[in-house]
């Protein structure tokens, strides 16, 4: 880069994306030839990045909360481009939260904006609503992409992309040595171990706690000397405790804080596990999977329609193949989840060949060279460039 300074602009309106802004304010600061602006919450705040605009009318959880919020949406985009125009930035990077970054770009464009545009996050258009993709390159210089599936979808519409890694892979967990946590745990050298993953929200509890929990009961009777253990986060645990006295089920599991849960997964030769993020946390730990999910009626009727993909984790939807057996609606059934997990427990050789080809799987959704955050700020330097 020229000694000439450049001025990147960072936005960000959601916990999320600002955690990501943060980390990437991190990479950028040791430039001396960038100038760093943004709008963001704490996380951005902490390092070094603070305005006076609030972002928390942008944590919209649902469609009917959208709807109510639109005219607040819509004046808080207003600003946001007033605040860019007033900056004039040499880029501006727009992170994640689709509906109010694609509204940010379409009026930086009207208002002459001559920036480049950078959108970090692409919309998962491998999901669903595939013209986003179209959409997106109208409005857009360049994508910062997480998945390495992603470009196919945009470069057949002329938007360049960079595939900088998923930052999930950058959380820095360093599981201990299996023996620690079993030596913590007064658990024997040879005893195997059964991960049991809830999921991290109610309605994920309330609807996969009975299935999980007879499968634990059938399990036990199965195999008597099988550790199983249930890491809890904190916006869960009072809720799965509150079952403990009214379900002698529970009282096979190892309820542990959620901060141990990484040297869980060190030490388990099995998981059965709701699916979302944890899933691919234990394809990175090698962890053989079983992954269960149920929604409700009426949205699992709209979600078959509208969901492309084959899978629904997102690790197999990175390999386009089965590396974790999985368990929708009235699949999910203590039988069909027995067997799954049984079949891991008996077959020492598929457990070794399912937990080396999650990782090699892994490796490929985490990219080389560094940090996701740190192959973003080189994209970002080499587009200012």
């Amino acid at each position: 880069m020229s000694n000439v300074k450049k001025s990147i602009f960072i936005v960000a309106v959601e916990p999320s994306g600002d955690r990501l802004g943060a980390e990437l304010i991190d990479e950028l600061k040791p430039n001396d030839h960038v100038e760093l602006s943004g709008i963001g919450g704490a996380a951005m705040a902490r390092a070094g990045i603070s305005n006076d605009y609030d972002i928390s009318p942008l944590a919209i959880l649902g469609f009917t909360e959208a709807l109510k919020a639109y005219p607040k949406v819509i004046t808080k985009v207003r600003e946001a481009v007033d605040m860019i125009m007033d900056a004039g930035p040499d880029a501006v990077v727009l992170i994640d939260s689709w509906g109010f970054m694609i509204r940010v770009s379409k009026l930086l464009k009207r208002r002459g904006f001559a920036g480049k545009i950078i959108k970090y996050v692409a919309p998962q258009v491998w999901a669903m609503r595939e013209g986003r993709a179209r959409i997106l390159a109208r409005h857009v210089d360049h994508l910062l992409s997480i998945h390495s599936f992603d470009a196919p979808y945009f470069t057949k519409h002329g938007l360049p992309v960079t595939f900088v890694g998923n930052p999930m892979f950058d959380d820095g967990f360093t599981p201990s040595n299996k023996t620690d946590f079993k030596t913590r745990h007064n658990i024997k050298a040879d005893s195997r171990i059964l991960a049991v993953l809830f999921g991290s929200r109610p309605a994920e509890i309330e609807r996969l706690m009975d299935p999980f929990l007879e499968t634990v009961s059938r399990l036990s009777d199965m195999y008597p000397d099988l550790i199983m253990a249930s890491p809890l986060s904190d916006g869960v645990r009072d809720m799965v405790l509150s079952h403990v006295e009214k379900d002698e089920r529970l009282k096979k599991l190892n309820l542990l804080p959620e901060a141990e849960k990484y040297d869980l997964f060190s030490s388990a030769d099995v998981a059965m596990a709701c699916s979302g993020t944890v899933t691919t946390q234990l394809a990175v730990m090698g962890v053989p999977t079983v992954v269960a999910y149920k929604l409700s009626p009426v949205t699992f009727f709209f979600a078959r329609r509208l969901f492309k993909p084959d899978y629904i984790s997102l690790v197999n939807i990175s390999a386009d193949k089965l590396l974790m057996p999985e368990f929708m609606q009235g699949d999910v059934r203590a039988d069909v989840l027995r067997d799954a997990v049984s079949q891991y427990l008996d077959d020492d050789e598929l457990r070794i060949i399912s937990s080396q080809a999650l990782v090699q799987q892994a490796a490929i959704m985490k990219g080389k060279g560094g940090s996701a955050s740190a192959k973003a700020a080189s994209a970002i330097l080499k587009i200012l460039n």
